[in-house]
């Protein structure tokens, strides 16, 4: 199991973060190993510049076309991994520190944001 699959040990969670604005408190070791990966630095980064919400399946398409154009490579990234490993792995983890809501059985990815967070992706 690689990095990026596994769950982050010792990190804060915010599990239910509230509707009204809120930041959770977060130590710099968190957030640096948390975006350390760096696929969950550009969720990160998409989210941060994008709309407040989105859906897994968008956030899967936008991803797959950064990483595409990244590697220049002409296999595109597989779809269904990445959908699995953001389900899975990522979704969860940032959802946990309070970052993120995923509500997975519509698949809607709400982004609270972190000032720390945004700091740091700038």
């Amino acid at each position: 199991m690689n990095d990026s699959e596994k769950r982050l040990d010792n990190i804060e969670t915010v599990r239910n973060h509230p509707e009204e604005a809120y930041e959770p408190t977060l130590s710099s070791e968190t957030i640096a190993r948390v975006l350390k990966n760096q696929r969950r630095e550009t969720i990160c980064r998409v989210l941060a510049n994008g709309s407040n919400v989105t859906t897994l399946d968008e956030l899967v398409d936008t991803l797959v076309e950064l990483e595409a154009n990244a590697t220049e490579a002409e296999i595109e990234p597989d779809r269904e991994s990445l959908s699995i490993q953001l389900h899975h792995v990522h979704l969860p983890l940032l959802e946990d520190i309070g970052l993120i809501a995923y509500e997975n059985r519509c698949g809607t990815v709400r982004y609270w944001g972190h000032s720390k967070i945004e700091k740091h992706l700038d």
